[in-house]
């Protein structure tokens, strides 16, 4: 019989695995680094390093679901994941222990570097008049099991921790971030971080009569809402122009604040802007703006105020897009480290998008991670929604206008 032809099967090349976000591609942004924080002393063992720990809080933050130590744990116990990101095993007491050891501000340098790289991002045109860095403060409670003894116990019993955050508006960016117990003065913390020509817009917690005179004192500028009970004698009036009053702005005086028997400082001569308001319930009232800022038309202190509340939509889309709820350490250092990280993590997405980082930028950036989809194919996708996005932007915009002329 004639001997039968081994078949010859078209050879199937192996499918190319997509290089993930924090994978050695992207970590290419954070090489040099990283290659410095390997350097660093080691934890004991002298197998784990803190570039690894980094890797291993970068791919918690991109994975909601990897939700504790033990979870990081079962992740790089699979060889193929070590293999990939070239890490080695992350026991759980050995995490524990270098989160403890290794000091959280050896990541300054690389936050401020990819703050560098992030461009400037879309806004609203009128902001350009102001030269200096605007930055929107304010700070949001986290909390923590009641059994961590430096964090403070509320009501309900359990802990509270406090994160005081700079928000660049113009970047859309975080721009300062700071980890404290849960009673922390907000106002304090600002004095102790307070720099040169800023533009700082804030609430009304941080009215104090020191903390505005420590703003003036080191060359910045402020926008801070004023207390209704707080005593500002007039001392002139200034007029008020279509803009002004098309704004809301009903109120625009030059004011000299009263100063207390205890110290407190006196302060120069200073504006007060009262703005009327309609809340989305229908209800009117009336905000009190205080400046050192007389230059400045009464509108533009309204707008800037609006955009305080920038930091605010940065804390609901840190709390509840990136789920940031947990946190893989009980000390001060520890909870930082991961803190910082998930700064970095927000940095990476917006260098790699162009833009402020939405939840579509977010979720696509986890598909990329986890090797669902190549990065070049996520960014394509992310720029899409994001065009589509901004012609709903501007058809609503187009239609109210038409709905308050009619």
């Amino acid at each position: 019989m004639a001997r039968a032809k081994a078949s010859r099967k078209t050879p199937v090349p192996a499918r190319k695995t997509p290089e993930p976000v924090v994978g050695r591609r992207y970590l290419r942004l954070l090489e040099d680094h990283l290659t410095h924080l390997h350097g660093q002393r080691a934890h004991g063992n002298r197998t784990l390093f803190y570039d690894h720990v980094v890797v291993a809080h970068l791919l918690a933050f991109f994975n909601p679901g990897l939700r504790g130590l033990r979870d990081l744990q079962s992740l790089f116990a699979c060889a193929g994941v070590r293999k990939h990101f070239r890490m080695p095993r992350v026991p759980r007491s050995t995490l524990s222990d270098a989160q403890r050891v290794f000091d959280p501000d050896l990541l300054v340098p690389l936050i401020d570097s990819l703050k560098q790289r992030a461009r400037i991002q879309p806004h609203d045109p009128r902001l350009d008049v102001i030269t200096r860095r605007l930055l929107a403060v304010d700070g949001s409670f986290f909390t923590v099991a009641p059994r961590i003894a430096w964090a403070v116990f509320n009501g309900s019993g359990k802990g509270n921790v406090k994160a005081h955050v700079q928000f660049d508006v113009l970047r859309g960016l975080p721009d300062d971030v700071a980890l404290t117990h849960g009673q922390a003065s907000e106002g304090r913390q600002l004095r102790a971080t307070l720099r040169k020509d800023c533009f700082y817009l804030v609430d009304r917690g941080y009215q104090a009569y020191q903390l505005l005179a420590d703003i003036l004192a080191v060359g910045s500028d402020f926008v801070v809402r004023l207390r209704k009970s707080a005593a500002a004698e007039a001392i002139a009036e200034r007029p008020r122009g279509a803009a002004d009053q098309a704004a809301g702005v009903i109120r625009d005086q030059v004011v000299q604040l009263g100063w207390r028997s205890d110290g407190t400082p006196s302060l120069p001569p200073l504006r007060r802007v009262d703005v009327s308001f309609v809340d989305r319930r229908g209800q009117a009232g009336v905000i009190i703006l205080l400046t050192n800022r007389l230059d400045l038309p009464a509108w533009m202190i309204a707008l800037l105020y609006q955009h305080r509340w920038q930091v605010e939509l940065f804390f609901r889309w840190w709390k509840c897009v990136a789920r940031f709820q947990h946190f893989f350490s009980e000390t001060p250092g520890g909870m930082t480290l991961q803190v910082y990280v998930a700064l970095i993590g927000l940095l990476l997405i917006a260098i790699e998008t162009g833009a402020k980082p939405s939840k579509y930028d977010y979720a696509l950036m986890m598909a990329a991670v986890n090797g669902w989809a190549p990065l070049e194919e996520v960014l394509e996708v992310a720029a899409w929604r994001r065009a589509e996005r901004a012609r709903a932007a501007e058809w609503q915009r187009a239609y109210n206008a038409r709905k308050k002329k009619g």
